[in-house]
């Protein structure tokens, strides 16, 4: 199990007893807290003298401890209960991402175009899309910020896990090897001189995805390209270029958010809802290609286990975060925030206060802007946190997969085994090299301090036309569009990351089972 290193939190004597004020002082700085993760992956116990008196190790006694997937509550001390706002959260944050919401998302949009051709598109109609597509890429960043963090920690979790087997696989190999192995080394060099691709063949396919998961990775492929973010900046370009026929009026200014081809309103609902939805179900294959591993490696701490007669505990690892300056303390403090019951609770009092007013200004059209001035303006803001929270995540966990092929790969130098390649081509293409380079300037500590920038300076100039409805689309326009192209921006890394990850878990399966069948050799050799 993981176990945050918390401030005031004792592993060992329990909590350490605070002052009041400490206590709302530790409470306030705690979003964004840095901990590390720790955890030791379940042990297999072996009976030794049922080990002694069978034929087979399928014959033996055994017991595992602990649970092979970690839940998510996971990512908390085991000494701490979760609340049931986090429970509520991270059960919201789940249904958001699931597949009944995105088809309800795109039943909501059809519904919202069919009324626009019936009633040619009044502004009324316009304004609703855009306030709505505002609050609901609000809500989208609080939870895609909270699925952020869950998937980040379970993985880190896993790694842990994978990394605790091996370094006791490890251990134990060393005490078997100390025996002769009943081989010739002709013998062994033949046999650790084997093709791993040829040795383990069909053994190492990961599992398959349904036609629906697989249309649905299509179009994230074809939402994530360089094509998709052409096509974006066309229409904005288009946009632009129709503005002085129109005077640059508002009604041009709705435009934007509203056209169905064009349209930043309608591209944000769909791109942050399919986006959700697309975690979701690439983090549930990459728990069942875990299972593919996890079995490979049970049979593995088992087999030897069994020779060594060594029921040593599996050690528990811990993953330390990167160090991070200031600034960037400041962006996972307002990421927290974004991806807690805290912004939750933020936003329920600003939709309430915005309500209160309602009637006060006669629900005019200037009361339906002011909410999407208000979400297109923070969504800005979050769109970029988003990015750079992301960015530094997923450097983490590159950085632990190859902690764990380094470890890997110490096993085989030591038996003499080649290592199987890797899969992944080093290779970029341009516009693979193109969509890192923007996602990088975009997920930078700048790019961030710059959107807080222009979010001042767009309120100091609706603030001089005293936010009419000029001055409110004025801040909701040019907000809307970039935070459009950092949603495919982020589903740009999130594919690129994705397929990385597919090829880091094929790469393990295949170390795993060639291992396997070396070590069920060398073993029936001794027999």
């Amino acid at each position: 199990m993981s176990c945050p290193e918390k401030a005031g939190y004792n592993n060992t004597n329990g909590p350490k007893k605070r002052g009041f004020v400490r206590r709302v002082v530790d409470y306030a700085q705690a979003p964004g807290r840095q901990f590390v993760v720790q955890s030791a992956a379940p042990s297999i116990f072996v009976n030794k003298n049922d080990f002694e008196d069978a034929g087979s190790v399928e014959e033996v006694a055994i017991s595992i401890v602990g649970d092979d997937v970690p839940e998510s509550t996971y990512i908390y001390n085991e000494n701490d209960k979760i609340s049931w706002g986090s429970s509520l959260f991270n059960w919201l944050t789940d249904i958001a991402g699931s597949l009944s919401i995105f088809l309800l998302t795109c039943a909501i949009i059809l519904a919202w175009a069919i009324w626009g051709i019936v009633t040619r598109a009044p502004d009324n109609w316009q304004i609703a899309m855009q306030d709505g597509s505002s609050i609901q890429c609000y809500i989208s960043d609080t939870l895609l910020m909270r699925q952020q963090h869950n998937n980040t920690n379970r993985l880190l979790v896993i790694l842990a896990q994978l990394r605790s087997r091996c370094s006791t696989v490890d251990r134990l190999i060393k005490l078997v090897q100390k025996s002769n192995s009943g081989l010739t080394p002709n013998e062994l060099k033949e046999l650790a001189n084997k093709t791993p691709e040829d040795c383990v063949g069909d053994a190492a396919k990961l599992p398959t995805e349904n036609y629906f998961d697989v249309c649905c990775n299509w179009v994230s492929e074809a939402l994530g390209s360089l094509w998709s973010l052409a096509i974006y900046w066309c229409g904005i370009i288009a946009w632009i270029g129709v503005g002085p026929s129109l005077g640059f009026s508002d009604k041009w200014q709705l435009y934007i958010n509203t056209v169905v081809y064009s349209g930043v309103a309608v591209q944000l609902t769909f791109v942050s809802m399919f986006l959700q939805n697309t975690r979701r179900r690439h983090m549930a294959y990459l728990e069942k290609c875990l299972k593919c591993i996890q079995t490979s490696d049970h049979q593995l701490e088992i087999e030897l286990r069994g020779v060594a007669k060594d029921n040593t505990p599996n050690p528990i690892v811990s993953i330390a975060p990167h160090p991070v300056s200031k600034g960037v303390r400041f962006i996972d403090y307002y990421g927290d925030i974004i991806g807690t019951g805290i912004g939750a609770f933020i936003s329920l009092c600003v939709f309430i206060a915005w309500f209160a007013i309602g009637n006060t200004m006669s629900w005019s059209d200037d009361w339906w802007l002011i909410i999407g001035t208000y979400t297109g303006l923070v969504g800005f803001i979050d769109g970029f946190v988003l990015r750079n929270v992301y960015f530094r995540q997923d450097a983490l966990l590159d950085e632990q997969f190859e902690v764990l092929a380094d470890n890997d790969k110490a096993i085989y130098q030591f038996l003499n085994l080649t290592l199987p390649k890797q899969n992944f081509d080093e290779k970029k293409s341009f516009g693979q090299r193109l969509s890192n380079w923007m996602g990088d300037i975009c997920s930078h500590p700048i790019a961030v301090l710059f959107s807080v920038l222009v979010v001042i300076a767009l309120l100091c100039a609706a603030g001089a036309l005293k936010f009419n409805t000029t001055a409110q689309l004025f801040c909701n326009t040019p907000t809307m569009i970039i935070e459009g192209f950092l949603l495919i921006v982020l589903l740009q890394a999130h594919n690129l990351s994705n397929t990385i990850r597919r090829v880091q878990m094929k790469d393990i399966l295949l170390r795993r089972l060639h291992l396997l069948q070396y070590i069920q050799a060398l073993l029936r050799s001794k027999q």
